[in-house]
């Protein structure tokens, strides 16, 4: 047939195919995207079937058979098209009919993605609770102990996890094979049912399950009767804290998606035969793309005992101090706000120790593909990690490193549950996905040389493992503490037997050795077992034993691990930025870059420019010159020269309202989310509470929910559901059972005689619930000396904590040491704790938090600060086990190809 696959230019002698067609397209090329799912869209699928007899009719003239083929053929297809979705309109409406069946989305009974627990005991730490079998659960259903673990506890002993205690008779035992139903919500004025997550009814606001609920299409109703009326919003992504760093994002990005939108416009167009307004049509409605910075927090990573211990001679550090910061991408799609992209980036300042000055990591990103157009995606996430290392440069950093290496199945990096149909990239893919956008950032002169860190820092023999970056998250510090390791063990086991093995693989492994250097080996390793070569006169076969690499020599652990990432060692990126400190030969980079630059510089130059712009630029640049050192080249991200002082942005913007608000500095003011501060606390309240990103319906509410914690990031991250009628219990009073797994009951459902409650028929201990308060929690209204006043109060606080906390006088000097001892005393005896919505037990948690997160006492006085600090590093462990677990498989991987290649 025609039409069944591709034209073949070359052999049907048509030398003009490609100047008329753009796009070519044909039905084989349909069927197999078909196949492998390439359509997201069934009006995608109808454009490409169009295409396809378009493009024959534009080629061959009119009355020849091809042309009237195609043309009877697209007919057919658009007859045939409609009835298929009239058909489907039909069958949808008569779904959503059905009683039993959502109103919206016309399914009825929907499940969510099976729960993931991480046991939190001794024995196996962070390791997953394999499906199907038995574990405990206590603490508000937050901690989770396999059978091991369980059996390992001390029954007369308090398991102290930070913000609560629990013994072990508390524990309650479940089976992991929980599967959760969708719940549901009536519409209060059509009387109909839908699932909660198709109406975005967020529970968190259905006070006393009082709150009136309109479903989306009696809302739709009521606005089309009455147009005038103004509907209240909650606070969307828009209102959320403003800083210097997401400002420069969201501009320079906006700016390079209207270009990058008109440019496809114009391609559709002409490659469809079609007008640009229809086009635009086609392309549909794509909301805005607003940028967020959620958490921007100074955290350490504390150096790994082997590695500590074996460069302690060098004063290697202890901890490395670094910035986290996390940039969330939000796009508004049909009308509502969704979460399509979040990026973790930790820098390392000037004031680092060596050898992580002046680095930035990028650590984990990870994204959804709702994005519209979804042509857009890798444009507009390369934009954003483009912008943000001209920003970084711009600030003094001088390079960047990255790991690419995609997470293992069943992993997921930040978002939880992404869509079936979103492929996870190969680790080669992933790669070029990096060094596409360095390769963009090489032409706008944001980064000069790119190499990796196996030619940066292995492949020259002088340097030791103190010169490789020590960075949370990435491969070096994991798998350099097990190289340590196993040379530690080696050594100890057979006196040396580490290092002789080692020489006789080196040895063995080239062939052109010559007899007389394998008779040394001979000698050396019959005499390795005492450490010496005694017993022997002859000065030929004495070798000299080689240097310890405390004195010079080539250090064991760079050997071994440079063999080990030798294979895989363009997976690990490293980018010189072009900072104002950059060294020339940093700078150096391909032919075709400087060519290109060249070239772009003329195109520029020929462009012709306004000539007050040229004088505004020359007294910029003059300005520049006498502000900073020789060798300053600030460019922005396209390449152009920016002007002095410019780096620095407003305390203040324009909302959409028209109103100023405040711009944070993300390098000084204190961003802290709970939940936002590292990628698995995110994943963790996330998976806590079925918020997936599999579906688009899904994701919108996700999104809706995950901004109503960050406008409320004092309100409870879990609550407890009534087992009667599967509301969240945020009022009143919860009556708890004690004997029974997770059963409350609350308060209305308790005083009813009626209430089904299962199996429970034990008795309920009624806990008061102290209802949330909806109120931005950060400090986006504060002025500059309102934060500078907050941050000294929380300063003062600490200081009392830790004076109470010392203090053994029942007659103080200090006014307030008595009232702070009864404070720490009443968060040891609450019963209701944070969970249970105390206020004091909410301010004084805060407070230790922030001390445990800069407290290094192994003995500290303070209640709940070890514990706050061993449930931190529970999270650092989940994180660990997972960077460890790609570690591993990459290893593996790289193992087998090259035992395959062999």
């Amino acid at each position: 047939m025609k039409f069944h696959c591709p034209v073949d230019p070359v052999e049907l002698g048509l030398h003009d195919y490609f100047d008329i067609i753009k796009r070519p397209m044909d039905l084989g090329t349909i069927q197999k995207k078909i196949e492998s799912g390439g359509y997201h869209a069934i009006e995608d699928f109808s454009a490409d079937v169009r295409l396809t007899f378009d493009n024959a009719m534009l080629y061959n003239e009119a009355n020849s058979v091809v042309h009237d083929m195609a043309k009877e053929l697209k007919i057919k297809f658009t007859k045939d098209y409609g009835a298929l979705l009239a058909s489907l309109e039909a069958e949808e409406t008569e779904r959503r009919k059905n009683d039993k069946a959502c109103s919206l989305c016309g399914c009825e009974k929907l499940l969510f993605e099976p729960p993931v627990f991480f046991c939190n005991g001794l024995s196996c730490p962070t390791s997953r609770i394999r499906r199907n079998t038995h574990f405990y659960v206590g603490g508000n259903k937050q901690y989770f102990f396999c059978n091991q673990c369980y059996n390992e506890l001390d029954e007369n002993v308090q398991i102290d996890m930070g913000d609560l205690t629990l013994k072990k008779n508390e524990l309650k035992k479940r089976k992991n094979d929980e599967v959760h139903e969708e719940s549901w919500v009536q519409c209060d004025d059509c009387n109909r049912w839908i699932h909660q997550i198709c109406g975005l009814f967020n529970t968190r606001q259905n006070k006393e399950h009082k709150s009136e609920y309109r479903c989306p299409q009696c809302l739709l109703e009521k606005r089309k009767a009455n147009p005038q009326t103004i509907q209240a919003k909650p606070p969307g992504a828009e209102d959320l804290q403003r800083t210097k760093l997401s400002e420069w994002l969201e501009k320079h990005v906006a700016g390079k998606v209207e270009e990058r939108r008109k440019t496809l416009l114009r391609e559709k167009a002409e490659s469809e035969n079609m007008s640009e307004l229809d086009a635009l049509k086609a392309m549909g409605d794509a909301g805005p793309i607003i940028i967020r910075q959620v958490t921007s927090t100074d955290r350490k990573l504390e150096v790994r005992e082997r590695m500590k211990r074996r460069y302690a001679h060098k004063n290697y550090p202890d901890e490395f101090p670094f910035r986290c910061k996390c940039i969330v991408v939000f796009q508004k799609l049909d009308g509502v706000d969704v979460i399509l992209f979040a990026l973790y980036v930790y820098e390392h300042d000037a004031k680092n120790p060596a050898p992580n000055t002046r680095t930035v990591y990028v650590s984990y990103l990870d994204s959804v593909h709702f994005m519209r157009p979804r042509k857009l995606r890798t444009f507009v996430y390369h934009e954003i990690l483009i912008s943000y290392l001209d920003y970084a440069r711009q600030r003094g950093f001088a390079t960047a490193h990255i790991w690419a290496c995609p997470p293992l199945k069943g992993d997921d990096y930040i978002f939880y549950a992404k869509p079936e149909d979103q492929k996870t990239p190969k680790d080669g893919r992933l790669r070029q996905w990096y060094i596409d956008m360095l390769v963009e950032c090489q032409k706008r002169d944001i980064v000069g040389k790119l190499t990796n860190m196996y030619d940066l820092y292995f492949a020259n023999e002088k340097l030791d493992a103190t010169a490789v970056p020590y960075l949370e998250g990435d491969y070096f510090p994991g798998e350099a503490e097990n190289i340590i390791k196993d040379i530690e063990e080696g050594g100890s086991k057979k006196g040396g037997s580490s290092s002789k093995k080692s020489k006789k693989k080196r040895n063995g492994s080239s062939s052109s050795s010559s007899s007389g250097t394998s008779n040394k080996t001979k000698s050396k390793s019959k005499a390795g077992r005492s450490g010496t070569r005694s017993g022997s006169n002859d000065e030929d076969e004495v070798e000299m034993p080689e240097p310890s690499y405390k004195d010079g020599g080539r250090d064991q652990v760079m050997v071994k691990l440079g063999d080990t990432i030798q294979p895989m060692k363009e997976s690990f990126i490293v980018a010189f930025l072009n900072w104002k400190g950059a060294k020339e030969e940093d700078m150096v980079v391909p032919k075709e870059i400087t060519e290109y630059r060249e070239k772009a510089k003329k195109e520029k130059e020929e462009s012709g420019k306004d000539p007050t712009a040229d004088d505004v630029l020359s007294s910029a640049l003059a300005d520049e010159a006498s502000s900073s050192s020789s060798n300053n080249r600030k460019r922005d991200a396209n390449g152009n020269i920016r002007a002095a002082g410019s780096n620095s942005s407003s305390t203040t913007a324009t909302d959409k309202n028209g109103q100023l608000v405040k711009i944070a500095d993300d390098d000084i003011d204190e961003m802290d989310c709970e939940f936002f501060n590292n990628r698995q606390a995110f994943l963790n309240l996330c998976r806590g509470n079925h918020y997936q990103f599999d579906e688009l319906r899904r994701s919108k509410h996700t999104s809706m929910m995950v901004l109503w914690h960050l406008h409320n990031r004092g309100a409870p991250k879990f609550v407890q559901q009534c087992a009667s009628c599967n509301r969240e219990i945020l009022t009143g009073t919860r009556h708890h059972c004690n004997v029974c797994t997770d059963f409350d009951l609350c308060d209305e459902c308790f005083k009813n005689p009626n209430t089904d409650r299962g199996a429970c028929n034990h008795k309920l201990d009624a806990i008061p619930v102290e209802g949330e308060k909806e109120s931005q929690s950060s400090s986006s209204g504060f002025t500059e000396a309102q934060r500078k006043e907050r941050q000294k109060n929380i300063k003062l606080h600490i200081q009392l904590i830790e004076h109470a906390s010392r203090c053994k006088s029942s007659s103080c000097k200090s006014s307030n040491c008595a009232k702070m001892k009864s404070y720490l005393k009443h968060g040891q005896t609450c019963k209701l704790k944070t969970i249970g919505g105390c206020k004091i037990c909410k301010r004084i948690w805060t407070l230790l938090r922030i001390h445990a997160n800069q407290c290094k006492s192994s003995n500290c006085p303070i209640p709940q600060c070890i514990a706050i600090r061993e449930r931190i590093r529970q999270l650092t462990k989940q994180q660990q086990a997972m960077d460890d677990r790609r570690r591993q498989e990459m290893n593996r991987h790289y193992r087998h190809g090259m035992t395959e290649s062999r």
